[in-house]
């Protein structure tokens, strides 16, 4: 049994620094995750017995009701009652991701972001920064933050021509996505993880990060805006579909944006009110939008909007990547916590450390050479929720360590931009050099993050 455990936590730490290395070594860190998140499982199943002993002893009892333990009743058991939790708490967060990503399709699409492309255009380059960073933040509590980058950043590239600017504008806009969606428990699959699981709660989750966030991201603008001299080389030729593709008015526009986004806002407030799982709110949310582009675009069909529109094979293309992976990666935290090896951890670090600010200290740092999700999985599996009514525990509903590890796992997978799936497309994107970011980026972020931290600390 014990080698079987250090066998699954090799695979599995192997697995993590392959993921989180795709950059340098071209493997498809979907693909490794599923590959690996099956392996585990099966390799699993050699002393599923004994681990079932180990942490579901009553369960197992009940669900045996007195007949003998065999072969076949624990591979049922694991079947159907184990890794079948694992794969419902997936498709929860990646039914909401899809909605949240169709949404923001249907608004491209109808031409609801191409006036920010007009309004953006401006000469002065550091309030041009202020600007797209605090819009990336805004969009990002709403929306998971690769879509969000990915749209900003083919924002910023149809207004700014210089490869410099580019680069500036492109780390702010990855820190100011990873920060605003930290703060809201739909703005990235991390935080919507917390939220899934009943750790954390929309409002009191919002309210302890707000300012931590909102003053690494005012920190890292002030940082970096020295870099940027001069105006802003705007493009010299300005493309905007020539008005071909974008048929609605301004008022429909308008009226499909309150949709959208005052639909993702009043999804916690649907979660409340039903107690259903956040996702049908997502998904009521995209079905009426929906219905009324339909409406709107009653005599085209819908159809040529998509024909014409890049942003929707894009984000189709890496959407699926992300959904795969998410699920993947799922399985391999599924497999290291049912052998007890985190359960392990977590005893060993409440004996020996005790402290949730090194807890998400060293979780920030690791983010920023390994991939941030699955750290953020570990960190929620590290420990479990002290669910002890009126508890004002770190570790009880709403408590400092489920905020803490949200906040370092963001900034951490900033530092170098290969701990997260936004950071490695904006790397592809722009083309940025490793060294130049250790230079002139990655300690920017690492001071944004403390004074962040500091702020955190203060207001709790």
């Amino acid at each position: 049994m014990l080698l079987t455990t250090l066998f699954i936590v090799s695979v599995l730490l192997f697995a993590f620094v392959v993921m989180s290395t795709e950059q340098f070594n071209h493997l498809n860190r979907a693909a490794v995750a599923m590959c690996c998140g099956v392996v585990v499982w099966v390799v699993y199943l050699l002393h599923a017995g004994d681990y079932i002993r180990l942490m579901h002893p009553e369960e197992y009892s009940f669900f045996l009701s007195g007949v003998q333990s065999s072969t076949s009743s624990v591979k049922e058991f694991v079947a159907k009652n184990i890794i079948i939790n694992y794969i419902s708490e997936a498709c929860s967060v990646i039914l909401f991701l899809i909605a949240t990503n169709t949404i923001v399709e249907v608004l491209h699409n109808n031409g609801v972001f191409d006036s920010l492309v007009n309004w953006l255009r401006m000469r002065n380059s550091r309030l041009f920064l202020w600007i797209i960073s605090f819009l990336t933040f805004i969009l990002s509590a709403n929306v998971d933050n690769l879509t969000t980058v990915v749209l900003m950043m083919g924002i910023m590239g149809n207004i700014v021509r210089s490869h410099y600017q580019r680069v500036v504008y492109a780390c702010s806009i990855m820190v100011s996505a990873m920060l605003g969606g930290c703060f809201t428990v739909i703005g990235d699959m991390t935080s919507l993880m917390l939220w899934v699981r009943g750790l954390v709660t929309p409002t009191m989750f919002s309210a302890g990060l707000f300012l931590p966030a909102l003053t690494s991201l005012c920190v890292f603008n002030f940082l970096i805006e020295k870099r940027l001299k001069g105006g802003v080389e705007v493009v010299s030729v300005f493309s905007r579909y020539n008005g071909d593709d974008s048929y609605l008015a301004a008022w429909q526009k308008i009226l499909l944006l309150l949709i959208g986004i005052g639909g993702l806002w009043f999804i916690p407030t649907f979660h409340y009110i039903t107690q259903l799982p956040p996702f049908l709110g997502a998904l009521t949310v995209l079905a009426l939008m929906w219905m009324i582009e339909g409406l709107f675009n009653l005599e085209r069909n819908g159809n040529v909007l998509l024909v014409q529109r890049h942003y929707f094979r894009n984000t189709e293309f890496i959407g699926m990547r992300m959904i795969l992976y998410f699920l993947g990666v799922t399985l391999c935290v599924g497999a290291l916590t049912e052998c007890g090896a985190l359960s392990y951890v977590g005893g060993w670090l409440s004996t020996n450390i005790n402290n949730v600010y090194i807890y998400g200290g060293l979780t920030g740092l690791l983010s920023s050479i390994l991939d941030n999700v699955p750290l953020m999985m570990l960190g929620m599996n590290l420990f479990p929720l002290d669910a002890q009514a009126g508890s004002v525990s770190e570790f009880a509903l709403n408590g400092t360590y489920w905020q803490l590890l949200s906040f370092c796992c963001a900034m951490g997978g900033s530092i170098l931009f290969i701990g997260t799936l936004a950071g490695q497309a904006v790397l592809q994107v722009e083309k940025m050099h490793f060294g130049w970011m250790l230079r002139h980026y990655s300690w920017r972020v690492f001071l944004a993050w403390c004074a962040g931290l500091l702020v955190f600390w203060l207001i709790h």
